[in-house]
């Protein structure tokens, strides 16, 4: 307990004796109750012996001053009314609870209680003051009792024997009096203990099977979110893979239409107007149709984000750096197109050891250094925004060249990539980008476009949409799998699988195939970056989050 927050202030303790009117042998005592404070982790924190009515709240004028929020001014009371003992809520902001229950006004006491004071907050162990079942003899100047025999010699007791004739089955026959008055008094009270054991052994019973019945919801309530969750992740998939066809699609028609406006003004086509008119409207019409159903997608992705942060709110987390780095893995890998619910363990343990082997090299660093410097990231955001890809494909370039404009790579049965984006000349060419006269030499070319980073980009990010929509479904660590030239049997393999983004997927692929070593650190390297760039300072290095700029 904060001692800052919560301060006791000691209430004045009633000195409860026996009433000097001796005329009365035996006189019970009611005037007070003993209440133990304790705090929510049941801890005793203050102990007190109060006669009514007794007040209980945070202002000073009360019996018992409890210095917390959750704590109100006046929060109740105890009083003594015909015989019985009360408790009264005033009106207090968090409540008084009786095992568990809401006092809405008052309710009388069957002592012992414990009452709470706020939910979760401090609770009133009242019980009664430990002489009401103390009977105080008055001295006696009386022969003794003949039931008592006096002894012929004189006997001492020790402690244990003391215990076993009060506390045994049966009564000894030379039991006095005295001693049979103090059997029934201890008798009495182990009555009444008992039945207060029994109270607290079924108000725990109870609160068990309360838990056992929240633990029971919240599993099928979490099962429940998380199947949605996964089922719109999977339409939201689909409906990507759909726009991104689409998106080809209708470039490749405007290309059409270009191609014959060109021919028509060159007079090379005769073309009706009408025909020409109903091409156009069709193309504007489709165009229409995919931002609309781009907007739809954005509202599908918010209603998922919602999904995932009710499921994750059911599981009991620590902030701690480990959960952190979680959530930035899980993340990042959410918007590479792959479900965070079905993340595999080994996979986040894979993505700590290339994070580890990037802190261990300046590489990073310095190829953030360079982008920095050369101003390249905004025409590769630009151009990801403009077809809709993830932004973290920008760090593609950066295991593929470290963003060297002028990067040559090594001869291959394919032949050389080149440039930062480390395209064969059949790829660049197929994407409109000529590659130079010295396309199969490892020299630099000032007539190959691959050396044109501008050039180079566009031609890059059309390559990685066509995958992303045909053989990746989507899945963004497919795409840079598929991009990678180490290993063609990797496009084979996702060939084979199921088209479907829900069978086709970086997930499943780990399950189904075992992945080439040079394509493994190819996608793990890449994933890596993405992490360390959502929070860089966190893992040590000192550049800023290089696409928080281009993030609304």
């Amino acid at each position: 307990m904060d001692d800052d927050k919560t301060r006791i202030r000691p209430a004045t303790v009633l000195n409860a004796g026996i009433d000097d009117d001796r005329t009365t042998l035996l006189r019970p005592i009611h005037e007070a109750l003993q209440i133990d404070l304790l705090d929510a982790q049941g801890n005793q924190i203050g102990h007190f012996s109060l006669s009514a009515p007794i007040s209980v709240g945070r202002g000073q004028d009360n019996a018992i001053v409890i210095s917390h929020e959750v704590v109100s001014r006046h929060h109740l009371i105890i009083k003594a009314e015909a015989g019985a003992w009360w408790v009264y809520n005033l009106n207090s902001t968090n409540g008084a609870y009786i095992d568990g229950r809401l006092i809405a006004d008052r309710e009388p006491l069957h002592l012992p209680v414990l009452i709470g004071i706020g939910v979760g907050g401090f609770y009133l162990r009242v019980l009664q003051q430990q002489t009401d079942a103390t009977l105080v003899p008055t001295p006696q100047t009386s022969a003794p009792s003949t039931t008592e025999p006096l002894p012929s010699v004189h006997r001492t007791l020790s402690q244990n024997d003391i215990e076993a004739r009060l506390l045994a089955e049966e009564a000894p026959p030379d039991m006095g009096d005295y001693t049979m008055m103090a059997r029934r008094v201890i008798h009495q009270d182990r009555v009444k203990q008992a039945k207060s054991y029994k109270k607290v052994i079924w108000s725990l019973l109870g609160v068990c099977l309360v838990v056992a019945g929240l633990a029971t919801y919240q599993h099928f309530a979490l099962e429940n979110t998380r199947k949605l969750a996964l089922d719109m992740f999977y339409d939201i998939k689909t409906l990507e893979v759909n726009l991104s066809q689409a998106d080809i699609k209708l470039e490749e028609s405007a290309t059409v239409l270009e191609d014959t406006l060109k021919a028509i003004n060159q007079e090379k086509l005769r073309i009706s107007q009408e025909q020409l008119k109903t091409q156009q409207e069709q193309i504007a019409a489709e165009r229409q149709r995919m931002r609309l159903e781009r907007e739809r997608l954005a509202q599908m992705k918010a209603k998922y984000r919602q999904y995932v942060e009710e499921a994750n709110s059911m599981r009991l987390r620590f902030p701690t750096d480990t959960e952190y780095e979680n959530q930035l893995i899980a993340k990042v890998a959410r918007d590479l197109g792959e479900s965070e619910l079905e993340l595999p363990e080994d996979f986040v343990g894979e993505v700590r050891k290339y994070i580890g082997y990037w802190q261990g090299t300046s590489r990073l660093q310095n190829s953030i250094r360079t982008v920095e410097q050369n101003n390249l990231l905004q025409p590769v955001v630009a151009a990801l925004q403009k077809y809709g890809l993830p932004l973290y494909f920008i760090y593609l370039p950066l295991q593929e060249s470290n963003y060297d404009i002028r990067a040559i790579g090594p001869e291959t049965r394919f032949g050389i990539a080149k440039g930062a984006w480390q395209l064969l000349a059949g790829t660049a060419q197929d994407f409109g980008v000529a590659p130079g006269p010295l396309a199969n030499l490892r020299e630099f070319d000032e007539q190959d476009g691959r050396f044109d980073f501008t050039l180079a980009t566009q031609a890059a990010i059309k390559y990685i949409r066509k995958i992303y929509g045909t053989e990746a479904q989507a899945s963004g660590l497919l795409v840079m799998a598929s991009y990678n030239y180490g290993d063609n049997r990797v496009r084979e393999l996702i060939r084979q699988m199921p088209d479907n983004p829900k069978e086709r997927n970086f997930w499943t692929f780990l399950q189904r195939y075992e992945l080439p070593t040079e394509t493994r650190d190819y996608v793990f390297m890449i994933f890596s970056a993405a992490v360390i760039g959502e929070d860089p300072q966190h893992f040590g290095f000192k550049f800023n989050p290089p696409l928080y700029p281009f993030k609304s």
